[in-house]
């Protein structure tokens, strides 16, 4: 079994809800820099880090250690025509 690398999986759930690294700083509070070194591994994450981001990708902390299983992406809500 592989070990779990939380950056990999924080970078899935970001991919999963559609977010860019920017757009989850700007949610999360926390600073891009942080999740581009988190998500390749050169930062581990505080766990104060770890609520703030999950709080902004609407998961709980321990998902970062059960990677997501073929999640899908939120529906996009499309400008209907008048």
């Amino acid at each position: 079994m592989k070990p779990i690398v939380i950056g990999e999986v924080l970078k899935r759930w970001r991919n999963i809800r559609g977010l860019s690294q920017w757009d989850l700083a700007d949610k999360s509070g926390v600073g891009y820099a942080s999740i581009a070194r988190i998500e390749t591994g050169r930062q581990d994450p505080t766990v104060g880090t770890l609520t703030r981001l999950a709080e902004a990708l609407g998961i709980d902390v321990v998902d970062f250690f059960t990677p997501p299983a073929k999640a899908k992406r939120p529906a996009r809500k499309r400008a209907g025509r008048r």
